[in-house]
């Protein structure tokens, strides 16, 4: 039995009928489930961005307190530095400078005693030559 065109058109369309009939439940079956996820995609988005939202809130918190708490321990090492540089000021610069005072006067007085060592030094051989050959007539004399 061999089949017309007309036969087969008649087919075809049964065939695209049936078919159009059996895709349609499944075409409204993912449009749904498009709908329903989208749904969920943005449920899930929202959630995100409250949890961005709580998380940047309380690092923001988290800083601010350290960062008060750095500007007291700040506060508390200018106080420092300025009690430092007092005591400088006020005692150890002035030691120093006691110190100081008393290194030039004493190494003014040792640099006059050494010149005045050296020079009896010489004087000291002088007078040793001297007695020596004194010495040395006094026994030819004698």
């Amino acid at each position: 039995m061999a089949l017309t065109n007309d036969d087969l058109l008649a087919i075809s369309h049964l065939l695209d009928v049936k078919l159009k009939a059996e895709i349609q439940p499944i075409k409204n079956e993912m449009h749904s489930m498009k709908a329903e996820l989208q749904g969920e995609i943005q449920a899930v988005k929202v959630e995100l961005h409250d949890e961005i939202q709580a998380v940047k809130a309380e690092l923001h918190d988290e800083i601010q307190a350290v960062k008060a708490e750095l500007h007291g321990e700040i506060e508390v090492l200018q106080a420092e530095v300025h009690q430092i540089k007092l005591f400088q000021e006020n005692v150890i610069m002035p030691q120093l400078n006691t110190i100081q005072s008393c290194y030039t006067s004493t190494y003014n007085r040792y640099k006059d005693s050494v010149e005045g060592y050296e020079a009896l030094q010489a004087d000291n051989e002088l007078m040793k030559q001297i007695i020596m050959q004194h010495s040395e007539q006094l026994q030819k004399l004698a």
